[in-house]
């Protein structure tokens, strides 16, 4: 037997009312909000202070280029998207302050990441990243981009700082590291000096302070024939053959009956 369905109950005009307003509640919580899209690329948004972006390369304030050739940049690039080919600079062409330059720069930008690893990496901070964001296009040959293309005109004006540090300030994570061991320090108190050795810090006698192996070299040194811990220590070598004691026996001159018998097999139980 199919199963079948009650019919279903006609809503009223109020009931029906509230059922719109419900599905349309969030259009209408929308609707006196200020829009957030804007008119791109007539309208351009400003990106955040650290956002990474294109890449230029800096100057110095005479008008030599920054990067000296040294190829550290491609190798902490970690998608492989940086080429640099270093030359030398000669008295008729100098390009940088140093000795070399860099004849060729390319970074791909198919393949950039904008990780920021290589301008931690420059010595010279030649490389700075951009807010410039617009970078597509529809040739791949057009986002590899030259030395001429990367290379800025004039020296970069540097960002000033908000705020004046004095010189030795904590600032950053340093500052909130040191933060945290000073207030671990003051929960957990100054820590107590171990007591002095000995029973309620009295001073130890001459027989404590020396070590148990010392003492007991010392009471077996002072048997006849015997080297003693000073004269070792002084470099005088012990004499070899030196007999010992007339109390402990020497085992090449008992007799053989009071040698003990060497194991037999049957002595020896398996493992």
């Amino acid at each position: 037997m199919p199963d079948e369905r009650p019919p279903e109950k006609p809503l009223g005009p109020l009931r029906a009312t509230a059922n719109v307003g419900k599905g349309l509640w969030v259009t209408l919580r929308h609707l006196w909000r200020k829009p957030i899209t804007i008119q791109y690329p007539e309208q351009r948004r400003e990106p955040f202070p650290r956002f990474k972006g294109r890449h230029i390369l800096d100057r110095h304030e005479d008008g030599l280029e920054k990067c000296i050739g040294c190829e550290l940049c491609a190798g902490a690039c970690p998608a492989d998207a940086i080429l640099v080919i270093g030359a030398e600079n000669t008295p008729e062409a100098r390009y940088s302050p140093g000795e070399r330059y860099a004849k060729v720069y390319e970074i791909n930008y198919l393949r950039c990441i904008f990780c920021g690893l290589c301008v931690e990496a420059c010595p010279t901070e030649a490389l700075v990243m951009s807010h410039a964001y617009d970078l597509s296009s529809d040739s791949r040959d057009s986002l590899i981009f030259t030395k001429d293309m990367l290379i800025a005109d004039a020296p970069l004006q540097k960002r000033a700082s908000k705020e004046d540090l004095a010189s030795g300030e904590d600032v950053g994570d340093f500052r909130i590291l040191k933060e945290g061991l000073a207030r671990a320090r003051a929960e957990l108190g100054t820590p107590q000096r171990p007591a002095p050795p000995g029973a309620r810090g009295r001073p130890l006698a001459p027989e404590e302070e020396r070590p148990a192996a010392t003492a007991s070299l010392e009471r077996s040194a002072s048997a006849e024939g015997s080297p003693k811990r000073s004269e070792v220590l002084e470099g005088q070598p012990a004499a070899r053959g030196t007999r010992p004691p007339s109390d402990v026996p020497n085992p090449d001159e008992l007799p053989e009956s009071t040698l003990p018998a060497p194991p037999t097999e049957k002595d020896i139980s398996p493992r």
